[in-house]
Parts: structure tokens; sequence; C-alpha cells
């Protein structure tokens, strides 16, 4: 009786050795890939879902991806540290995007989060999806205007920083709106600085 639950017993400490191993190498491999999306060499990759850096200098120094190749800048904004881009084709989508000094520095992006969604809703605004990345000294929301609900739909992201803010802003067509969800995502890991 003694000779089977010892080979029994052996057959779970290599069964279980084995778990481990996997899941030592699954946490490396995570953490490896975490580091690397962190990396400026891959912050800057020019072919994450079509976007490209964009990069202010002027008054907030800024740097952004949009897809500038299916955008082209209005250059007829003359706001430093603004800029405003309409798609080639589809010429209700269009981006925002603006640089604007911290008249008080003591707001916490807690308090910007509530304040900038507090009377959204009685500007037009339906907020799908809200969220605030304190990690990532952002927030962002997703949704559409009561006026276009079936057409158009935006994303905004707001990042706080020390000194300043940036806001982007996008609104595109309803069929972009996976796209846009996966751009999203890629946005939010480069953010908004110039490292």
């Amino acid at each position: 009786m003694k000779q089977p639950f010892i080979y029994f017993l052996g057959i779970q400490i290599f069964v279980s050795s084995c778990g481990s191993e996997k899941a030592e190498e699954e946490k490396v491999s995570v953490d490896t890939v975490a580091k690397v999306i962190e990396t400026p060499a891959a912050k800057y990759n020019k072919s994450i879902e079509g976007l490209a850096i964009y990069k202010n200098s002027e008054m907030v120094e800024y740097c952004l991806l949009l897809p500038l190749e299916e955008y082209v800048e209005n250059t007829a904004d003359e706001e430093k540290a603004q800029h405003s881009f309409v798609h080639n084709i589809k010429k209700n989508n269009e981006i925002n995007v603006k640089g604007l000094l911290r008249a008080n520095t003591q707001i916490s992006i807690e308090d910007y989060f509530k304040n900038t969604y507090e009377d959204a809703e009685l500007e037009g605004k339906i907020i799908q999806k809200k969220e605030l990345l304190k990690n990532k000294n952002c927030f962002y929301s997703k949704g559409y205007w009561n006026n276009s609900i079936n057409e158009l739909r935006y994303i905004e992201i707001c990042w706080l920083r020390d000194e300043d803010v940036i806001t982007y802003y996008s609104a595109f067509d309803i069929q972009d709106t996976t796209i846009w969800n996966n751009r999203l995502d890629a946005i939010l890991i480069v953010g908004s600085g110039c490292q």
C-alpha cells in the first residue's frame, strides 16, 4: 500500500513542479512584453495601427499618436499648442489636440475627471464609457453626441501633467469605432510625453 502512495506522491510533485515552471515562464513573458512596450523605441513605432508621432513644441510640449496618413492638418488655427486635423475623405471625421498651461496646479486628477463629466449630458454628450487611469495621469471617455447617434462616435483623452493639460479629441464615423478603440489603446500606452 505504501508503494502506490509514494508513486502517486512522486507524480504529484513532478506535475506541480512543471506547472510552476510554466507559470514562471508565463510571468517572465508578460513582464518582458510590458518592458518592451515601455521602451522609447517601442513608443515611437510608427506602425501602431497606422499611427505616427505628432510633436508640438510651441508653448506646451507634447508628442501624441495621430493617424497622419489619413488626416491633414487644418492650418487655419492660429492658437498656440492647438492643432486640428480633418480626414482626407470623411470630412466629418476630425481630431483636435491642445496643450494648456494649468492655472491651478493643486487640483487633483480626480477633481479634473469629476468636473469634466459633471455636465456632459446637459451639453449633449452620451458617455458610453469613461475611465480614470491614475497611473498614467489621464482619463478618457467614449460615446456620441445625442444629435449624431447613428453617424458619429467620439473619443476624448485628457492628460494632467505637472504644469499643463493635454487634450485629445477625435470624432469619427460609427463604422470606424473598432479601429478607434484599438487606436485608443495605443494612444494611452504612448501617452503625451516626448521622452
